[in-house]
């Protein structure tokens, strides 16, 4: 086990303030260029006004500064993605998986690529349940454990019936080639436009355990809403070489800078 950091302890608070959002639901698009949640999912109209980008004057550092909808960004006191400290006490809320094999298709954003399944997804935690909404990546991974940054991270975005957003984040080094998720990796290099990818068990994509890290978040896209679950799960799977640069090719450092804990607290959760 990582040892603790002497950092001030609260209670893992899940809102369900989301006004600034309207998510799609099964294998509905999204709008081009729209926003993602936490990156991918559209947001609301307000926040698609401005347009915003990894780099340059409309780069991450700005980004409370290009529309009103997005001044959490700047202002936030629970921002993600975070650099993952070790954490204890191991809190009993464990993810429990609904997914099933389903034709799937994915879509290019602008920001990244989206995977979306055909028949419900879900997943539970803390006796909660969350619908599946889509699938994205970021080159290289937002989310830091103790410094560490991998090659790749994954997202898998689930949203409650009361709005709430529940991410899964999903580590990846290179590594040996991943049969698994080929079918998403050569999709994704090998159009903009909508495509499918024919069918597949989400449940396949990650890691055998999904121990993980959970604490209170927000978007890690503008406009940067927070309340959001974060499950960081501890175990990366591997990716071949070829695998990462073929999502290299067509996204890459689109990666949001770590941001401060503040007093949140993060909790290893034992799967």
């Amino acid at each position: 086990m990582r040892s603790t950091p002497d950092i001030t302890r609260k209670s893992l608070l899940i809102g369900s303030a989301w006004g600034l959002l309207a998510l799609t639901a099964g294998c509905t698009k999204p709008t081009t260029g729209s926003e993602a949640l936490p990156s991918s999912t559209p947001t609301a109209s307000a926040a698609n006004v401005a347009h915003w980008s990894y780099e340059g004057a409309e780069g991450p550092g700005d980004w409370g500064n290009l529309s009103p909808a997005f001044q959490t960004c700047t202002t936030g006191k629970a921002q993600s993605p975070i650099d993952i400290p070790a954490a204890t006490p191991k809190s009993p809320a464990p993810i429990t998986l609904a997914y099933s094999a389903s034709e799937c298709d994915v879509h290019d954003n602008g920001h990244t690529v989206e995977l979306h399944a055909g028949s419900a997804q879900s997943l539970t935690v803390s006796g909660k349940n969350y619908a599946f909404k889509q699938m994205h990546f970021h080159d290289p991974s937002e989310h830091t454990i103790e410094g560490t940054r991998y090659d790749v991270e994954f997202h898998f975005v689930h949203q409650s019936d009361d709005g709430v957003l529940a991410v899964v984040g999903l580590l990846a080094k290179a590594g040996k080639s991943n049969p698994v998720w080929a079918p998403f990796v050569d999709a994704a290099a090998g159009s903009t436009s909508s495509r499918s990818i024919g069918s597949v068990n989400l449940a396949s994509l990650l890691p055998a355990s999904l121990e993980h890290f959970a604490y209170e978040g927000s978007l890690t896209t503008p406009p940067c809403t927070e309340s959001v679950l974060w499950l960081v799960l501890d175990q990366p799977i591997e990716l071949g070489a070829d695998q990462i640069s073929k999502l290299r090719a067509v996204h890459s450092a689109n990666n949001r800078p770590t941001q401060e804990l503040n007093n949140r607290t993060v909790t290893l959760v034992n799967q």
